[in-house]
């Protein structure tokens, strides 16, 4: 008898509206992205939001980030669906949210089985 084991793909797709993406998680692009994605909130932090140059800012940041996460033209095409910035920053924020769930979830999956050892009858 052998033993079949499915591989994970490493690709998790996602669907914003009718948009269909998938996000690469190979652990160099993961690691990296989560990397970025820190760096990215901590920029944030320090915007002005009443400042019309920082909303600028905040949207070629958000579209790198996009760019990184789901692809080339990526956030041109949510944002011609949604042309509200805090909006599209808000989704940004709850596909990082999930993807980071979804990955937790794949690795708790993973490493849930625990082997427990028979016991031992005692010796007289």
């Amino acid at each position: 008898m052998a033993i079949k084991i499915s591989l994970e793909s490493v690709k998790i797709p996602v669907e914003i509206g009718d948009l269909k993406y998938e996000i690469d998680v190979t652990d160099e692009k993961y690691e990296a992205f989560i990397k970025n994605f820190n760096e990215f909130l901590t920029k944030v932090e320090t915007l002005n939001k009443e400042s019309s140059e920082d909303t600028i800012l905040l949207k070629s940041m958000v579209s790198e980030v996009y760019e990184e996460l789901l692809g080339k033209g990526s956030y041109e095409a949510i944002y011609a669906k949604m042309p509200n910035i805090g909006f599209v920053s808000a989704t940004l924020v709850k596909i990082v949210t999930q993807l980071m769930q979804e990955m937790e979830q794949r690795i708790t999956a993973k490493s849930a089985v625990k082997v427990v050892p028979k016991k031992q009858g005692k010796k007289k």
